[in-house]
């Protein structure tokens, strides 16, 4: 910790003085001194000065930007090392993940001073202890990994007590066939904006184009219409208009489109009021006044001058509303649609309608090229509008395509990552599967309970199709997930929305590999990844694809994050599969009991070979992270909230698995009842440290919202099946 200053008492030969000594961390110390009667000397506090035997020049200080923005993509110092003693003089180029390594010493980028021209280098000497550390890693990732193969082990005697299991009965057959997706009727209304709006063909042909967005993402038209309409609707289309038709009509019909209901409002009636709106969408006139005044101006002013933690849900959802208003005037302005590139701009930074309109306010004259397109489309889609002719604004639509490929070149994405962002849109995928899964969970479940109570039904064939349909749902999430990671250029599981859909994928992989044979397991396989395939679509989770910072582009991001938010999928899976198995304990009967024993029996073990698997993956993930910690910024562990937490589910789910070593924690409800609650020390390591607490690991966080009333409502509700099967536990003790 930083001190201003330290109070020592210094004795010499009974001789007592105090010093006051003045320090802080990362400056060096002032030595105080102090004088006794044979003695004199210096105490001081700070840092140590340690010299070098070299020295290190610093060249250029380099900072690359996304386009068109002033946020980081990457930053690098160009040095020089001297070491005069052994005639050596090397350049170097030192930036995130990549170190200079010299003579012992390792010299990591830091940080940087606000003008961007100097640098600031951490160094760390520590070469046997780093490669020391590193064998440990080796040794213990090797003994994890044997524990799958190795005949002595817990995993393969738990498997084999599976086996056998499964060869006594024929119990583990599943389940009915359902249709896959529902079509939900969007109810219509017709009005004159949709008879002036413009061509579904050529919307999707404006859709082709590449756009800027704020934070510097090159990207096609067609992923920012769908952004901008589920910030504004929630929804990606509207009125039978798709996303493309809405984002282009606005722009060239503004006026058409001030009166319809597009903006979403929250469930607060005091807003509904203010806006004199009875229905839960307003329209962007019912936020002003006759007089062009905006009605919630002072309200706005009033929660922005508010301290966040003093903001309540009302408050939020406030401010929601407003820059959803502000992004609907940005859309009618056209200044989201920065489609003409400026070769003249040296951090190629690419133009809009707006952008064209206020330089010529100013003067200036670099945007006639923005100015003459959108004057010429705008004029040729009107037109087209009313003479169903677009062959002029089609023909305009390639010139600029043309322009974009030319002078855009060094940024704009190829043609196959274009078409590949439109097909991932289209598919929507993991939206779909959502619902997908539940209805194969649902199923499954369905079946479970009929194989308790109705033990003579043959269910081969109804488990075969089932289950070929879960490995269809699985191979299209594992494509949706293969499509985002070749759009985006990195591995999918960098923010919040990616690194759900990531866990949903584990889950199911999880189920494939150790519950493809019982259809409680798989059961409990699709219920947790249609939960979390749901929770990603929530407000809080945005599926926009957006750059990484500088310290995540890493091939340390697709190793480490992997384990990790993979390791949840399977401690997940053993939790949901515990939950199944303590509501088949409340349904126990005399009649049943030997029947419910042995599903119980059988799904515990395989929650136990997941919870194995899972513990395997966070903790080769976690000290993966150190590795990459040290190569970044040359220290292993700093106890920040992510590293805390993950230590702690370590320690949860090894206890848990170790239960049955303890005497009476050795039973079937008392390990169910674990993986259970256990899952909490997963849920605070990954949204109780992204999302309420603050740490070097919160490249995932999103805004911090209100633990929701259903989360006390399903606390409650495992209470209440927990203490259930208790009595039943001590009514059967064959679960005991």
């Amino acid at each position: 910790e930083s001190l201003t200053a330290l109070i020592l008492d210094i004795s010499v030969n009974g001789n007592k003085k105090e010093a006051y000594v003045y320090g802080s961390r990362g400056v060096e110390g002032r030595p105080q001194p102090l004088h006794f009667d044979d003695l004199d000397l210096a105490v001081s506090y700070g840092a140590k000065e340690l010299t070098v035997p070299f020295h290190i020049k610093l060249n250029k200080f380099i900072m690359e930007k996304y386009p068109g923005t002033n946020s980081a993509a990457s930053y690098a110092s160009e040095v020089t090392l001297v070491d005069a003693a052994k005639n050596v003089k090397m350049d170097y180029r030192i930036f995130m993940n990549n170190i200079l390594d010299y003579g012992g010493y390792r010299f990591f980028q830091s940080s940087f001073d606000k003008d961007e021209k100097g640098t600031y280098l951490s160094v760390n000497n520590d070469f046997w202890g780093t490669w020391i550390s590193y064998l440990g890693y080796a040794l213990l990732t090797i003994g994890m990994l044997l524990t799958f193969f190795n005949k002595k082990t817990r995993f393969y005697l738990v498997s084999q007590k599976m086996k056998k299991l499964r060869a006594k009965s024929s119990t583990f057959v599943l389940l009915l066939f359902l249709s896959t997706t529902m079509a939900l009727a969007q109810s219509t209304q017709i009005g004159a904006f949709e008879n002036n709006a413009v061509s579904k063909e050529h919307a999707h042909e404006f859709s082709k184009l590449v756009v800027q967005d704020f934070k510097g993402r090159m990207k096609p038209v067609h992923t920012l219409s769908r952004e901008i309409m589920r910030k504004l609707a929630r929804k990606e289309s509207m009125y039978d208009l798709t996303a493309d038709q809405i984002l282009l009509s606005m722009f060239i019909n503004k006026q058409d489109w001030y009166k319809v209901g597009i903006i979403k409002l929250g469930k607060h009636k005091d807003i509904h009021k203010k806006l004199s709106v009875g229905g839960n969408y307003a329209s962007y006139a019912d936020f002003f006044k006759t007089n062009g005044d905006y009605k919630l101006r002072d309200e706005v002013r009033r929660v922005y001058g508010l301290e966040p933690i003093d903001r309540g849900v009302y408050e939020k959802e406030l401010l929601k509303i407003d820059e959803r208003v502000n992004i609907l005037s940005m859309v009618f302005s056209g200044s989201l649609l920065k489609i003409i590139p400026n070769p003249d701009d040296s951090n190629n930074t690419w133009e809009s309608n707006a952008a064209h309109n206020h330089s010529a306010n100013d003067g200036h004259n670099h945007s006639t090229l923005a100015g003459s397109f959108f004057n010429a489309y705008t004029d040729a889609l009107k037109k087209a509008i009313v003479s169903n002719d677009y062959s002029q604004a089609g023909h305009l639509l390639d010139e600029l395509a043309t322009f974009q490929s030319e002078k855009g070149s060094g940024i704009v994405p190829s043609e196959s990552k274009i078409k590949a962002e439109i097909v991932l849109n289209k598919m929507n995928v993991f939206t779909r599967l959502a619902g997908f899964y539940m209805l194969l969970g649902i199923a499954f479940l369905f079946f479970l309970f009929l194989s308790v109570f109705k033990p003579n039904i043959n269910l081969k064939k109804a488990y075969l199709v089932l289950f070929s349909l879960l490995i269809i749902g699985f191979v299209l999430h594992t494509i949706g997930l293969s499509l985002r990671w070749y759009v985006s250029g990195r591995a999918p599981w960098s923010n919040g929305y990616e690194s759900m859909i990531y866990i949903a994928w584990t889950s199911t992989l999880a189920g494939v590999l150790f519950t493809r044979k019982s259809f409680g397991g798989l059961a409990a396989t699709m219920v947790l990844a249609a939960t979390i395939l749901l929770v990603s679509t929530l407000s809080f989770l945005d599926p926009e694809i957006t750059p990484l910072v500088p310290v995540l582009k890493s091939y340390w991001l697709t190793i480490h994050v992997s384990l990790i938010a993979g390791s949840y999928g399977f401690l997940m899976l053993g939790a949901i599969i515990g939950l199944i198995n303590l509501i088949l304990m409340v349904f126990m009967r005399d009649s049943n009991k030997a029947r419910v024993r042995g599903i119980v029996k059988e799904m515990s073990y395989i929650s136990e070979l997941t919870l194995i698997g899972g513990l395997f993956m966070v903790s080769i993930g976690t000290y993966l992270g150190g590795i990459w910690a040290n190569e970044s910024w040359g220290r292993y562990w700093g106890w920040d909230a992510k590293e805390t937490w993950a230590l702690v589910t370590i320690l949860v789910y090894a206890f848990i698995l170790h239960m049955r070593l303890i005497p009476k924690l050795t039973g079937l409800f008392a390990y169910n009842v674990a993986t259970i609650f256990g899952l909490a020390s997963v849920i605070m390591t990954y949204y109780g440290v992204n999302y309420y607490l603050s740490g070097l690991h919160s490249y995932a966080t999103g805004d911090p919202i209100p633990i929701p009333n259903w989360v006390y409502v399903v606390v409650v509700s495992i209470i209440i099946i927990s203490t259930l099967a208790y009595i039943k536990k001590r009514k059967y003790p064959v679960i005991s």
